[in-house]
C-alpha cells in the first residue's frame, strides 16, 4: 500500500469534526487527545509521504477521557474503514489507516477492537461487542462504500 492509494485528506476532514475545539475543551494538547494525535499522524503520513509510522500504535494517548460526539465519532471510523485496503494477513499495526482506526475505537468504545485486516470480521466483532454502535457503523460503511462504487473510475 502507498499513500498515494490511500485518501488522508478525506479521513483528516473527518477527524477534524470531531475536534470538540478550545472552547469546550479549554486548552488543545495534541499528544494528549485521542483527535489531536490522529490529525498529528495523519498530517505526518502525508508529509513524509509514507503509510507506515514505526511504533505509532504505541503513542496513541490512553488517558485521555474525553466524551465525543457518537455521530462524528462513527462517521470518521466508516471513513477510516472505506480507506482500508483489507491486508488480512498483511495487516500492520502501525499503518497510519490502523493508527488512525484504533485511536477513534478509544474515543468511540473506550477500548480498542480486535482487527486481523478483515473489515467484514472487523465490522461483525464490533456488532458483537457493540450491537447498537456496530450496527450503525456497519450502515454508515455500506453507504459510504456502494457510493464510492458508484462514482467509480
Amino acid at each position: 500500500m502507498t499513500v498515494r492509494s490511500v485518501n488522508l485528506e478525506t479521513i483528516r476532514r473527518a477527524v477534524d469534526k470531531c475536534c470538540k475545539t478550545v472552547e469546550e475543551c479549554g486548552s488543545c494538547d495534541k499528544a494528549r487527545c485521542l483527535i489531536g494525535f490522529t490529525q498529528t499522524v495523519l498530517d505526518y503520513a502525508q508529509a513524509k509521504n509514507t503509510w507506515h509510522i514505526p511504533q505509532g500504535h504505541t503513542f496513541i494517548p490512553e488517558d485521555d477521557l474525553r466524551l465525543y460526539y457518537q455521530e462524528d465519532l462513527l462517521e470518521t471510523l466508516s471513513e477510516i474503514l472505506l480507506q482500508c485496503h483489507s491486508c488480512q494477513d498483511n495487516h500492520e499495526e502501525d499503518c497510519v489507516i490502523s493508527i488512525s482506526r484504533r485511536a477513534m475505537e478509544r474515543a468511540l468504545f473506550g477500548e480498542y477492537m480486535p482487527f486481523t485486516g478483515s473489515i467484514a470480521a472487523y465490522l461483525l466483532q464490533v456488532a458483537r461487542q457493540e450491537p447498537a454502535l456496530g450496527e450503525k457503523l456497519a450502515s454508515l460503511y455500506q453507504q459510504k462504500k456502494k457510493a464510492a462504487s458508484s462514482d467509480g473510475p
